[in-house]
């Protein structure tokens, strides 16, 4: 069940917001050497499944998280010291509700030159899977789910992360990770974007080379991420492709994911979008997913309606269904 709810709709709020001017800042605590933020967010999830047999359900789903970030300036050395300890949602999900479950670092960020941190953080690639094109309610489709048995990091321990800092539109990230308890399980991952008043492209590579555990031959998984997002005014259009790889069970998947989110005087906000994988070994098992929201932004709030339907390897029924969800955010 984490997995279903993993994906939270901040992403949205907090974009909207920062364009509306409403968002409020970060508690200074000790000005911006200590911050205090967080969410106040959650929703309530009805579940109407569509294999006969199977029960509906009504959910209460806590997505509310606390974190303290700091940036320190010394004389002595030129980088700032950059340091973040965030807890994870309140869910009852793995590392729920802990100081350190999501991204949690220690760091340097150079002038003109871009930060290195080093700690719990998401890897480069996945920054484009997240966003825009797990929203809303995508990621079920585009962001987790395959054919060919492979497993991809998302946010993970033990990573090296360098973000590069903005060249005429331009920026990058690259990281290291996976190696916490044998280098021989390296993930690599970089990835990079180019943006302009009126569009955004991006791209991204992940990687995991095999190796040997024990006996067992592991890893040897990979994905491609190419997007983009246009801006035309009030009208936001996003799409991506992502192209999936085990080389240990010779196996490939693609998927697929495009958006349209259009605001009304900057506070009512309505999206769809649609997600879909590809067939795998000419069986019928490609999913998709097709979602609507509607949502309303007031000061550092956003509530919102969203219906989600999904329908998951091909003629199987058993894991289909539509979904409703009600909720609120609130940033501080």
């Amino acid at each position: 069940m984490e997995k279903m709810f993993k994906r939270s709709v901040l992403g949205a709020a907090v974009a909207l917001a920062a364009v509306s001017g409403s968002a409020n800042a970060a508690i200074e605590l000790a000005g911006d050497a200590v911050q205090l933020y967080g969410q106040a967010a959650g929703f309530m999830h009805f579940t109407n499944p569509k294999a006969s047999g199977k029960d509906s359900a009504a959910q209460a789903v806590i997505e509310s998280r606390i974190g303290f970030r700091g940036r320190v300036a010394y004389d002595e050395i030129g980088p700032d010291f950059i340091w973040q300890i965030e807890g994870g949602n309140a869910d009852n999900s793995a590392k729920s509700g802990q100081l350190g479950a999501r991204d949690t670092y220690l760091g340097f960020d150079f002038d003109g030159v871009g930060s290195f941190k080093y700690g719990r953080q998401l890897v480069a690639a996945y920054n484009y899977v997240d966003w825009p094109h797990s929203n809303p309610g995508l990621g079920n489709v585009f962001d987790w789910h395959n054919k060919i048995d492979a497993s991809y990091s998302d946010r993970a321990d033990n990573v090296f992360r360098f973000d590069s800092a903005s060249f005429g539109g331009f920026n990058f990230q690259a990281t290291l990770s996976g190696m916490g308890s044998t280098t021989d399980a390296l993930v690599s991952s970089i990835a990079g974007s180019y943006s302009q008043d009126m569009f955004s492209v991006h791209a991204g590579y992940y990687n995991q080379a095999d190796y040997m555990d024990g006996a067992d031959k592991k890893g040897d998984v990979s994905y491609t991420i190419v997007g983009g997002s246009v801006f035309l005014d009030s009208l936001t259009l996003t799409a991506a492709w992502k192209a999936m790889d085990n080389n240990l069970t010779n196996k490939d998947q693609d998927a697929y994911s495009a958006t349209a989110q259009y605001v009304i005087d900057s506070t009512y906000v309505l999206k769809a979008g649609y997600a879909a994988t590809s067939d795998v070994d000419g069986a019928d098992n490609g999913s998709q997913a097709i979602t609507g929201r509607l949502g309303y932004l007031l000061p550092s709030t956003y509530l919102f309606v969203d219906v989600r339907s999904y329908d998951f390897n091909g003629a199987d029924d058993s894991d289909d269904g539509t979904n409703i969800l009600v909720g609120a955010e609130y940033y501080f």
